[in-house]
């Protein structure tokens, strides 16, 4: 099954609709605006809450929590030490993602080392455009629950590379109003 996200998972308006080869939403994702646990909720397209994702605020890793609504939990931890391709541990699971996490170009990897999924970015497009290549449905959920924590953390490397390089500002609210479709 091939999904597909047309936004950065944390834009402005942090809201998010994943779609399946038809442009049928499968998935919608929402954060709230100003939250104290900076938790993201996503469902599936009856509107039943499948999954809540918040980070983990005192944490020498970048770590997310997952908490399924059937009371699974699972944390998407980066690894230290891995300088060409980023590894990312899915405490509970027993995944890996594996690859260039920040060129959303990576594999989710089981414990025997059987792929997944694959995601992939779209590089022609006028918006950000992302694709996930489940190749085990029974995994859907997660697999997908999965892919927007990693697209937090995509976001909060890419807000502290800013911060550290003094480009946040006019600038990049201009890009993320103009990747929303806003001016």
């Amino acid at each position: 099954m091939l999904l597909h996200a047309k936004s950065k998972m944390l834009s402005i308006h942090k809201k998010m609709e994943i779609m399946d080869e038809a442009d049928q939403v499968v998935y919608t994702v929402e954060s709230k605006a100003i939250s104290i646990h900076d938790t993201t909720y996503v469902r599936n397209a009856a509107g039943d809450t499948i999954a809540t994702i918040s980070h983990k605020p005192i944490s020498l890793h970048e770590t997310h929590i997952i908490e399924f609504a059937d009371g699974e939990q699972v944390e998407v931890r980066t690894e230290w030490f891995h300088v060409m391709n980023d590894v990312i541990d899915l405490e509970g699971l027993g995944w890996q993602l594996r690859g260039d996490v920040l060129q959303h170009n990576y594999e989710f990897v089981n414990s025997l080392g059987g792929v997944l999924a694959r995601t992939h970015q779209k590089w022609v497009s006028l918006h950000d455009v992302y694709y996930i290549d489940v190749l085990d449905e029974a995994q859907l959920d997660k697999i997908v629950c999965v892919y927007v924590a990693l697209e937090r953390i995509i976001r909060e490397r890419e807000i502290r590379r800013e911060n550290e390089s003094g480009v946040i500002g006019a600038g990049a609210a201009i890009h993320h109003n103009s990747q929303d479709g806003q001016n």
